[in-house]
């Protein structure tokens, strides 16, 4: 078995690229073939993992960094036979926090090359692919303005996170969105979010889809209906904790597929990457990527 680490050198401040050397002290002298490769552009991580998932008929590829390292690894082998393996070094890394129990990178490369893997679910908005959560509206603003204030000296994830909240209130932007689910009768709306969870967390760990579950063949939408700014602030702290699902303003749903559309361009926001859309189609492909548990 061959293992490829795909490292993110500004993931966590530099703390990926750190972490090298203890995949070196793992892997000398253990019989195991291994390589590193640190990736020098946005879109390169991707461009590694499917070369490499083409290259070798058995491999396990490790993303190191955060998650939009992961989720540009899990595009690369989306459709592939390749094993991957999550060595989170990011500043938020929720995806593993919905797969891991060990969250602790040192403890990680230890067992995860040894360990076993398992088929779980991926989510596609459009063509592309993510292990966690798409979502749209408010918090597709919170992530803009996260990324911005990740850059900053001595600002952790869920700081950046409660930035970006902070941020966005000031705009304070409603979207008025037409969703269908499945074959159901369509929701049209004013929306302050909607969320296609694979996952439970982002954000730096807020539990933002307390229900969903990465293996069983359904994603859960949350449709969170637009309110002030007090009602935000009031909404947050029960979001971070995977509290919201009783809430009035929140409506739940578990499905394999939706539509959503809008006649003004919306943000979407896949693992913390966010573009403007009118139109985006999100499915569930059940067992469709294999992860390496610890």
């Amino acid at each position: 078995m061959h293992h490829l680490f795909i490292v993110n050198p500004v993931a966590g401040k530099g703390k990926a690229l750190r972490f090298v050397s203890e995949i070196e002290s793992r892997f000398d002298g253990s019989g195991h073939t291994y390589e590193i490769a640190v990736t020098k552009a946005p879109g390169h991580a991707k461009e590694l993992a499917e070369e490499a998932a083409s290259r070798y008929d058995g491999i396990r590829i490790y993303s190191v960094g955060g998650d939009g390292t992961l989720n540009e690894v899990v595009n690369g082998l989306a459709g592939s036979r390749a094993e991957l393996g999550i060595i989170p070094c990011g500043s938020g890394n929720d995806a593993a926090r919905s797969l891991y129990t060990v969250m602790d990178p040192e403890n990680l490369i230890d067992v995860l090359p040894d360990s076993h893997s398992i088929p779980v679910d991926l989510g596609r908005l459009n063509d592309k692919y993510y292990i966690n959560i798409a979502s749209t509206g408010f918090d597709a603003d919170v992530a803009l303005n996260s990324n911005h204030f990740k850059s900053f000296p001595f600002v952790s994830g869920p700081a950046s996170y409660v930035l970006g909240v902070l941020a966005a209130l000031i705009k304070c932007k409603k979207y008025k969105l037409r969703i269908i689910l499945d074959d159901k009768e369509p929701v049209e709306k004013e929306l302050l979010l909607a969320i296609f969870a694979n996952g439970s967390y982002y954000g730096g760990g807020m539990k933002a889809a307390p229900s969903a579950k990465i293996d069983d063949g359904m994603l859960d939408f949350y449709l969170v209906d637009s309110c002030s700014r007090l009602k935000i602030l009031k909404f947050f702290p029960k979001f971070q904790k995977g509290q919201h699902e009783t809430m009035k303003e929140v409506s739940h749903f578990r499905g394999k597929r939706a539509v959503i559309e809008s006649s003004v361009p919306f943000p979407v926001n896949i693992d913390g990457e966010v573009s403007l859309e009118t139109r985006v189609t999100v499915e569930i492909l059940h067992r469709s990527i294999n992860i390496i548990v610890p």
